[in-house]
């Protein structure tokens, strides 16, 4: 049989810690004919959904693994080949790949469970398959759970930045207050290289660009996606692609480029009125700032009791690339930007 006439259609691999993909919808039946870059069908991963094209050209012959079914990467979905190629051609070909949509792919049904004491009404206990997104959290808070870091925090007097938040949205420009805090963040990070570094094989690595990672809440868990060279876009263009990859991370329309190469994260609580939290660093980056929210509090100041916007961050590190000094320092220079609010417009 000429090989070039039939075509195995896989689960590919987007990204070095893609392990397994969901296939959500076929979107071309048995039967019907396939043309290059034609959108066979969508697949979700832990991080986003895609659909997936294909380079070749004939018949859509055999489906393998249905939809709502979960395969590991390199599993053979389906089989598209040219109308001349015998079913037993079609047959043969599955049987050597070793069909491993067979083996390897089980849906996982919910399991319930009766508890009860004597005397009281059974319990009963449904026990559900993870989603995606929920695997991918698990397994990256269990690996970052490994890394030596500690918290550190320091409280900022944000009222000169709000003032600066309100007379930019005054403008006309869309901004958030998260978006000043990135700003400050990456603007404190070209003095703080460290923070912006990674462990690996007993030895740092420097990353030339700021490439800040921000994490977006989701129904069933969150995405982090990643805004890229941080130090090169002023503070609208960091507005207007933060706004971007936030309202695809919410339509879960991510792809593999807009969830990787972070190299510093941010976590902000603050809407939720979380006044102070800690947040575990991501495994491969060195730190991550958690936000919380702000709020008027008295301070002293110049012998008078006036009212300051306070907002408190914490600092995660890695402590095999930074340390507590170090961190203060980076704080420090954080507090001073965003108190002074002088560095945020450039």
């Amino acid at each position: 049989m000429d090989e070039s006439l039939i075509y195995e259609l896989t689960m590919p691999k987007w990204g070095l810690t893609m392990e397994e993909g969901t296939i959500l919808e076929w979107l071309v039946n048995e039967g019907e004919e396939v043309t290059p870059e034609t959108e066979v069908l969508e697949v979700e991963t832990d991080k986003s959904s895609q659909a997936i094209e294909v380079p070749a050209q004939g018949i859509l012959r055999r489906i393998i693994v249905p939809a709502g079914e979960t395969a590991p990467v390199g599993t053979l979905l389906a089989i598209i080949a040219d109308p001349s190629v015998s079913d037993q051609e079609i047959a043969d070909r599955i049987s050597r790949s070793g069909d491993p949509g067979e083996e390897a792919i089980a849906v996982v049904e919910p399991i319930a469970e009766e508890t009860h004491l004597p005397g009281q009404s059974p319990v009963t206990e449904n026990f559900l398959p993870l989603s995606g997104i929920r695997t991918a959290i698990a397994r990256t808070v269990t690996s970052g759970w490994t890394i030596p870091q500690f918290p550190v925090t320091i409280a900022i007097d944000m009222t000169k930045a709000e003032n600066l938040y309100r007379r930019v949205k005054e403008t006309g420009i869309q901004l958030s207050l998260n978006d000043l805090i990135i700003r400050a963040v990456a603007v404190a990070l070209q003095k703080f290289p460290l923070a912006n570094a990674s462990f690996a094989d007993d030895k740092y690595i420097l990353h030339p660009e700021i490439n800040i990672s921000i994490a977006v809440g989701l129904a069933d868990g969150l995405l982090m996606p990643v805004i890229k060279d941080c130090q090169k876009l002023s503070l609208q263009q960091l507005a207007t692609r933060s706004r971007e990859l936030i309202e695809r991370a919410r339509n879960t329309t991510t792809t593999e480029e807009d969830l990787s190469g972070g190299n510093f994260s941010i976590s902000n609580l603050g809407m939720f009125g979380v006044e102070e939290f800690a947040a575990l660093v991501p495994p491969g980056q060195a730190a991550i700032l958690a936000v919380g929210a702000m709020s008027d509090e008295p301070i002293v100041k110049d012998g008078q009791v006036v009212v300051s916007r306070r907002m408190r961050v914490t600092l995660s590190a890695d402590h095999r690339i930074v340390d507590g000094a170090y961190s203060a320092g980076f704080l420090a220079e954080l507090k001073s930007i965003l108190e002074t609010a002088q560095a945020l417009e450039s």
